[in-house]
């Protein structure tokens, strides 16, 4: 018999505006077959069905993790870890990187992720004279928590062959000394060199990094995850493996990058392509670069910065953005392009109007990856043409004492806005950009709530949300950003049986402790993938 199972004895949050709660939910095989009282769903059983006791326990649709990096995520498991506070200072990242030379052999790299200098003692970037007091017999790596930016040594620099003679690339720059030599600090495009000289993942690799990815993902509730940016052939087999073995448990949608959309039309694949499992998803572009890196495209020159007039980096022009947009949206497809920066989010927006204006489509939904920096009539503009913001609220307890630091405390009260989109009508969608900060939704969903850094400071306190809001954003919103709100993101007859169970409601805990609260269990489909 198809496992049919009735879910009661707890809190239950559908979602669904026509029935916010429930006593009861009934599930056959993969999907739920009805919401309401328990006799209600008990009805809608077979005989012989099973019971789960909820004992008191909250259930909410399965978190929906918008915009991410997957692969990435599980590939730097056993990279040194430079977060806060595993790090506060260049010394503990040399004092790492001089223990990792001793016990690997001369040659082979050294990698590590997550600094922010704003945290470090120093407050500035490591450097390769740093890194070279650890070791100059291997090459060095250090990405900066945003990943648009790195500290490399001189033999990574060597290796790639950079001199004083090397051209900054477009999108990017060599941060160089007063002679112009590079000093080991790469923005953007000026990673790619080094990059370039590390060896490159197998197909295998690439699975074991998403099992890793898969299994932190749903211990914290995630059931649905959105892949920002699949840009070679060897990450997408890696996914349909990772799912025929069973070890991709979550719902997947990968967002394919601009340079294979070329192929990807050649082959006749649209978006949509796949099924529940796995499926292809928006096209994802980048136009700038970090506001933590001070990479951001803004209108407004960044403040503390050792440059007189940073205004940060665009990765190509209007005109090239213009024609992948096109090409794109002509195509049929949804994009998604990655700005921070005010300028970087006019561009896209110049853009999609061009191909709207040539190509109009009703029910577009392009996207604005991440939004950071808005004007009031940026927010307007966004409203008009119906393009969908995804945020990633977590950002303000990560970097937002950086953020102030960079744009001033005034400046940032629309920076990352959530009330002042809800307020337009937006369709606003929450994400953690992981490995950029933290996957878990609750942290998010509490920064949202709370607007606090981690230092404890006042964010944008006027841009706060209400759990309620918050928790739509990651699950109804989160499903709506892929075209799939009608078979999840909410607890509704017909939809798909996708559950976070928590241990208590999160609408009686002390905002401030959201993040804490615990995932008691994760299903997929009616299948347990996690058990606390």
């Amino acid at each position: 018999m198809t496992d049919a199972v009735l879910f009661t004895n707890g809190t239950i949050l559908t979602m669904d505006p026509n029935r916010p709660d429930a006593e009861a939910v009934a599930i056959i095989a993969d999907r739920i077959v009805a919401v309401g009282s328990r006799d209600e769903a008990e009805a809608a059983l077979p005989r012989g069905h099973r019971r789960v006791d909820l004992a008191g326990r909250t259930m909410v649709p399965g978190f929906n993790e918008a915009h991410n990096h997957m692969i990435g995520f599980g590939s730097i498991a056993d990279h040194i870890d430079a977060n806060y506070p595993a790090v506060t200072s260049i010394q503990d990242i040399v004092n790492q990187v001089r223990e990792r030379a001793a016990n690997q052999p001369s040659g082979t790299w050294i990698l590590g992720r997550g600094y922010d200098d704003n945290k470090l003692d120093e407050k500035r970037h490591p450097n390769r004279h740093d890194l070279d007091s650890a070791t100059t017999d291997h090459p060095v790596m250090i990405v900066n928590g945003s990943g648009h930016l790195s500290a490399v040594n001189t033999k990574a620099l060597q290796l790639a062959g950079i001199t004083r003679e090397t051209d900054d690339p477009e999108g990017g720059h060599f941060v160089r000394d007063e002679h112009g030599e590079a000093i080991g600090v790469l923005h953007e495009t000026a990673q790619q060199p080094i990059r370039a000289q590390i060896p490159v993942p197998t197909v295998e690799d690439y699975v074991e990094a998403l099992r890793l990815c898969n299994d932190r993902y749903v211990a914290a509730g995630i059931t649905s995850s959105q892949d920002a940016g699949s840009s070679t052939a060897d990450q997408v087999r890696a996914y349909q493996l990772a799912v025929e073995r069973g070890i991709l448990k979550m719902r997947t949608s990968m967002m394919i990058r601009e340079s294979l959309l070329p192929h990807v039309v050649g082959l006749g694949v649209s978006q949509g392509l796949g099924d529940n499992r796995l499926r292809i998803g928006p096209i994802k572009m980048f136009i700038d670069g970090s506001l933590i890196g001070r990479t951001a495209a803004v209108t407004v020159p960044f403040e503390n910065d050792p440059s007189d007039n940073n205004l940060g980096l665009t990765m190509m022009s209007q005109e090239a953005v213009d024609d992948y947009v096109m090409q794109a949206h002509g195509a049929g497809f949804q994009i998604a392009i990655h700005a921070i920066g005010d300028r970087g989010i006019d561009m896209v927006l110049d853009a999609y109007e061009k191909a709207l204006t040539a190509f109009p489509r009703q029910d577009h939904r392009h996207r604005i990856e991440h939004c950071g920096i808005c004007r009031p009539d940026t927010i307007d503009r966004i409203a008009r043409m119906g393009v969908v913001p995804v945020s990633q609220p977590v950002f303000i307890i990560e970097y937002g004492d950086g953020f102030i630091r960079h744009l001033g405390l005034e400046r940032a009260q629309l920076t990352y806005p959530f009330r002042a989109f809800l307020d337009q009508g937006i369709k606003l969608v929450f994400s953690s950009d992981c490995p950029v900060s933290h996957f878990a939704p609750l942290k998010s969903i509490q920064a949202a709530v709370t607007e606090r850094t981690g230092s404890g400071a006042s964010y944008a306190l006027e841009e706060a949300v209400t759990v309620e809001e918050a928790l739509e954003m990651y699950t109804v919103a989160g499903a709506y950003a892929t075209f799939e709100e009608n078979v999840k993101g909410k607890i509704k007859r017909g939809m798909l049986a996708d559950f976070t169970l928590l241990a208590d409601d999160p609408r009686e805990v002390d905002p401030m402790s959201l993040a804490e609260l615990l995932v008691s269990a994760t299903i997929i489909g009616g299948e347990t993938v996690f058990e606390a």
